[in-house]
C-alpha cells in the first residue's frame, strides 16, 4: 500500500465480515481501505466454514442483532448485493445423546427464549421426524426453525464486489502489523 492511501475507515482482514463492514460503511458514505494478508480474498474462516446463520446458542449481547438480521438483512441480501447468496432459513438442530447433553440444551434454549427466540426442545423421535436419517443414538436436540445457512464464499463474494462498486479499495498480501496513531488519528 502507498504511503499516501489514506481513508476515513481501515478494515484489517477481507472475509465476510470485513467486507460486510466496508460495504456498509461505504454505503454511508466513507471511504474505507480493506487490508488482506493473504493474496486472496476471504481466504480465512470464511472460506472454511458450513455458512450456518444461526441464532440459537449465540452470546446473549449478540443474539438480538442476529435476530434482526435472521428477519431483516438476510432475506432480501442477494437482491441487494446482485448476487445470489444461497440463503435459506430451514432450521438448525444442535443433536444430543443422554441426559447430560439434555440440560446443556435445555440451558442453551432456555438462554435464548428468554430474549424471544422462537427455539425448544424436541425429544428423540421429534428429531428424526425433522432427520429420519439420525442415529437412534441422538435423545434429544434443540430446534430453531428460523435459523439457516448462505453460501459463505458467494457471500463473501457478493460483498466484495458491491463494496468495490462503492469504491472501497483492498489491497491483497497487506500484512497489518500494528496500528499508528499520529495526533489522535
Amino acid at each position: 500500500m502507498a504511503v499516501t492511501d489514506k481513508a476515513e475507515v481501515v478494515i484489517i482482514g477481507s472475509g465476510v465480515i470485513g467486507n460486510a463492514a466496508a460495504y456498509y460503511m461505504a454505503k454511508r458514505g466513507a471511504s474505507v481501505i480493506v487490508l488482506e494478508g493473504s493474496e486472496i480474498i476471504g481466504n480465512g474462516g470464511s472460506s472454511r466454514n458450513g455458512g450456518g446463520v444461526r441464532q440459537s446458542a449465540r452470546d446473549p449481547r449478540e443474539l438480538p442483532l442476529v435476530m434482526y438480521a435472521v428477519e431483516n438483512l438476510w432475506p432480501g441480501l442477494s437482491d441487494e448485493l446482485s448476487m445470489d447468496v444461497e440463503y435459506c432459513k430451514k432450521g438448525n438442530l444442535r443433536l444430543g445423546k443422554g441426559e447430560a447433553h439434555r440440560k446443556i440444551l435445555q440451558g442453551l434454549c432456555d438462554r435464548c427464549t428468554a430474549q424471544g427466540l422462537d427455539m425448544r426442545m424436541l425429544d428423540g423421535d421429534e428429531v428424526r421426524e425433522i432427520n429420519p436419517y439420525l442415529s437412534d443414538e441422538v435423545t434429544c436436540a434443540s430446534w430453531c426453525p428460523t435459523d439457516g445457512h448462505a453460501n459463505p464464499l458467494r457471500t463473501t463474494l457478493a460483498y466484495y464486489r458491491a463494496a468495490r462498486q462503492l469504491g472501497v479499495r483492498f489491497y491483497t498480501r497487506e500484512l497489518a502489523t500494528g496500528l499508528i496513531m499520529d495526533k489522535g488519528r
